[in-house]
């Protein structure tokens, strides 16, 4: 009986919260919070949230209650659409691609703007009679410009991309625009140039905020700023600027405002056409810089089709209920295309010609008392609310299912307001006040009444939104041509760059890579490679397959001498400067190892030929007279001295020339085509598996860098091999005959040895523009992915996913540093001491310089005897 008790208990708990979570999504689509970015628009937000909770019963069904929360600027309100912490913006054409693209947002109604357009006009504004000087683009070298804000379609994107391609602006940065239009102009005002999106590595310069006139802090140069937006745009010209990039409509609407500029008129400015002509302002169509899709309304992705509808259906019955213009400041004219009915064909525009092939509801019969045209329900005909027509539905026939929603009795909740707002006339003490019951609401009218500021929550020249079909809710879609010029502006003149890897393992970061950097649009766009040993990279570099690599120090000196390769960014790890010590390990348990006689010894290398593994220890040991050695031949010198090792590559005749010793690579691990491999194939490879071969594979000494114990152990790696080792089960064998503790590299080392670095092609393939491309690409990656940690749903470029460690990067690097001209040669970056270090275990050191020295002698003679003979 007492279990039955609980279960019953359990089911009605269960019964409870299932309940809970049900009224809790009842709720939330009930509610529909919109982002406003300003405190005038954040006024009309709360207005417009109070007449509709006056008015519930005139919206039947599609009740929804309206919640407005402020954020500073649209790309938050973007971010908040992303959290679902709001649900609907309104954002420009621009913008419409910023969402999309980075922030999974969709677009779900679109503006139709007075006249029944989808479109309006970008176009550039002078001061009449002004810059005579301009005959051609290229003469706006140097002037002062106001835009309507970066990444904004007509106020950035398409005056930035006609520059580009018709007046001489050059790409000084593959990726960042911004710094090509300081480059070409003089001090300007373009808001958000300084924020992080775009200026990711800080090095903007503050031109483009110079003539921007907003308070420090949070108002200059931000949206906040009074020259933000189309409207700022035009106040910078009439104030400071010499040219404004805004809408078409832009100047009538200032102008005939009582607001803005009562006494400037229209014919104070004119037309700045592509060709580099003038045009009076009524002239757009003749005289424009491109057409721009109208702004639409997004929401994020993750919201079901069913609450994309909710919010379609809600926003059409607002506008039929307060789209109506009773105090407009925007004038008729019957001369202007837009506001004449018989240019009212919404696909009239080339460029955007039936995309969206909307036609709208099907005709209704007449209804008395207005005209039964559907399109329009702002129509002065238009019953006033209260007086619903049920025959002037907005629910579409595609709604398969409706969803049941409460409507909440009125009031349903309390609002504080603001008692500075233009239209509240309360006391202080006052928390809420509805609207009276006539009080009209102007939802595309803004200035006065909420501030000097217009096109508040929709912009002022609209006369209704239309719904998007679900295929069409997609930025691509939406922007259609529009696209080309967005990515237009991206533009770099070096189109790809190709990476070199040795292995599948970094052939699969390396993917990773590429579609990371592809996330950020940055470019010029990586390509993987993948050669079969880093000779072969070089070659294929050399010939042009291939572009850049990262390699070895020692690599560095191979590449340079053998195939004309230059270093140009190199590691940094957290010495602060490229470079690293080189330091022998042995096991604390085993005090018999010293470095002053390793005979007989079982030693682990980092690979044949590399820096911390073979030039710098070999060439110690050897110049000390602590190992026998035959002249330069450090190979047979190794497999004679030392009992057994593993030494990548020590097999393969691309890097051991002489003869093969298998007592070389009788330690290593890989299997069948790995064993004893120089690539991440083989488990011993590398400085994180030098240190692998002296924890499992019999090792007494390991030859790495001073930051290996470090990163393997304490609990850094999950491997077995390394899980339980610890940094005090490990020391350093000072050249003294000493021990020390790992931490101790500066006092206990072999010297020191330049970091990895990315090399790619000098001599006479060198190609500076590309250079700087590539330097570019690899600043902009670690300024997004240099971070250490990373999971599952992100890429780090200092981070190899185990059990392979150092992949492309080294694990330890901490930043990449780009070289200066000075140390982009082999010779300087390497350092005379490693030269001679490698001409003292390599026979075939500096085999170049003496051949060429040694062909040019030989001709010298020839000559010399052709010369003698002559006479």
């Amino acid at each position: 009986m007492t279990k039955l008790i609980q279960l019953l208990g359990l089911i009605f708990i269960n019964g409870i919260c299932l309940c809970s979570s049900y009224s809790n999504s009842i709720e939330r689509e009930n509610v529909m919070s919109w982002c406003t970015t300003s405190k005038e628009e954040q006024r009309k937000c709360q207005h417009l949230a109070m007449v509709v909770e006056r008015d519930y019963h005139d919206f039947r069904d599609y009740f929804m209650q309206i919640q407005c929360k402020q954020a500073f600027n649209i790309d938050e309100c973007m971010t908040m659409l992303d959290e679902e912490k709001a649900s609907i913006t309104l954002v420009d054409a621009g913008e419409v691609f910023v969402g999309g693209r980075y922030h999974s947002l969709v677009p779900i109604m679109q503006e139709r703007l007075t006249g029944g357009q989808k479109f309006y006009y970008a176009v550039a504004v002078v001061k009449r009679g002004s810059l005579l000087d301009v005959g051609h683009l290229s003469h706006l070298r140097g002037k002062r410009a106001c835009f309507g804000g970066v990444g904004t379609q007509a106020g950035w994107v398409l005056p930035v991309y006609t520059m580009m391609q018709y007046g001489g602006m050059q790409v000084i940065d593959c990726n960042n625009h911004v710094k090509s239009t300081i480059n070409f102009f003089g001090p300007s005002c373009a808001v958000n140039s300084l924020i992080d999106k775009y200026n990711p590595i800080g090095d903007n310069s503050d031109r483009l905020c110079e003539l921007c006139t907003g308070k420090v802090p949070g108002g200059k140069c931000t949206s906040h700023d009074p020259y933000a937006g189309f409207e700022g745009a035009f106040r910078c010209l009439v104030e400071k600027g010499d040219i404004a990039f805004v809408k078409h409509t832009t100047v009538a609407e200032m102008t005939t405002s009582n607001v803005d500029f009562p006494g400037v008129k229209k014919d104070n400015f004119e037309l700045l056409c592509v060709d580099g002509s003038r045009r009076p302002i009524d002239d757009f169509r003749s005289c424009n810089w491109g057409p721009v899709q109208s702004h639409a309304i997004v929401t994020t992705s993750a919201k079901s089709p069913d609450v994309r509808r909710l919010y379609q259906d809600f926003l059409q019955r607002i506008v039929q209920l307060y789209g109506r213009r009773i105090n407009s400041t925007i004038p008729f004219n019957p001369q202007d295309p837009f506001n004449n009915p018989a240019n009212r064909d919404f696909n009239s525009d080339p460029f955007y010609a039936n995309r969206f092939n909307q036609t709208g509801p099907p005709s209704l019969p007449p209804s008395p008392g207005f005209a039964p045209d559907p399109y329009r329900p702002f129509n002065p005909n238009v019953p006033p609310p209260g007086n619903y027509d049920p025959r002037r539905p907005i629910k579409r026939d595609t709604d398969k299912q409706q969803m049941k929603r409460q409507v909440p009795a009125f009031p349903p909740r309390q609002t504080s307001y603001d008692p500075n707002d233009p239209f509240y006339n309360g006391p202080a003490e006052e928390a809420y006040r509805p609207p009276a019951p006539h009080e009209s609401f102007e939802l595309f009218s803004s200035a006065p009444r909420y501030g000097i500021r217009h096109n508040l929550l929709l912009n002022d020249n609209v006369e209704d939104l239309l719904p998007l079909d679900e295929s069409h809710q997609n930025y691509e879609v939406y922007l259609g041509p529009a696209l080309k010029q967005i990515l237009g502006v991206r533009q770099c003149p070096v189109n790809r760059m190709s990476l070199c890897v040795t292995s599948k393992p970094e052939m699969d970061k390396c993917i990773k890579m590429r579609t990371a950097l592809k996330a950020q649009l940055l470019k010029p766009e990586m390509v993987c490679v993948k050669g079969h040993s880093h000779i072969h990279c070089m070659e294929q570099i050399r010939s042009g397959t291939a572009d850049v690599t990262v390699l070895d120090a020692s690599d560095v000196y191979t590449g340079g001498v053998r195939f004309d390769l230059i270093p140009f960014i190199a590691e940094v790890y957290n010495l602060g400067l490229p470079d690293y010590y080189v330091v022998a390990v042995a096991k604390e348990q085993d005090p018999t190892t010293e470095l002053t006689f390793l005979k007989g010894k079982y030693t682990c290398h980092t690979g044949m030929n590399t820096a911390a593994g073979w030039v710098v220890p070999m060439a110690y040991l050897m110049s000390n007279s602590w190992i026998r050695s035959y002249g330069c031949d450090s190979v047979r010198t190794a497999a004679e001295y030392f009992g057994k090792s593993c030494i990548p590559g020590a097999l393969s005749n691309e890097y051991n020339t002489g003869v093969p010793y298998d007592n070389m690579c009788d330690l290593c691990h890989g299997t069948s085509s790995s064993y004893c491999r120089r690539d991440a194939s083989e488990d011993f490879y590398g400085y994180t598996g030098a240190l692998r071969c002296l924890v499992e594979g019999g090792g007494d000494v390991a030859f790495v860098k001073h930051t290996t114990v470090a990163e393997v152990s304490d609990g850094k790696r999950d491997e077995w091999w390394a899980r339980n080792a610890l940094s005090g089960d490990f020391e350093l064998l000072c050249p003294d005959g000493r021990r020390m503790n790992t931490q101790d590299y500066k006092k206990c080392n072999l010297g020191k040895a330049k970091a990895n670095a990315i090399v790619t092609r000098g001599g006479e393939g060198y190609n500076e523009t590309e250079v700087n491309a590539f330097i570019n690409l690899f600043v902009y990656a670690q300024q997004f992915y240099g971070r250490r940690d990373t999971d599952e749903f992100s890429f780090s470029m200092f981070y190899s996913q185990p059990p392979y460690s150092d992949l492309i990067f080294q694990d330890a690097t901490q930043q990449l540093l780009v070289l200066n001209y000075s140390q982009r040669h082999y010779a300087s970056y390497v350092g005379k001491d490693f030269l001679r270090a490698r001409r003292i275990v390599d026979c075939h050191a500096g085999a170049k310089s003496i051949t060429s020295h040694t062909v040019s002698i030989i001709l010298s003679m020839a000559l010399a005897l052709i010369f003698s003979h002559s006479y």
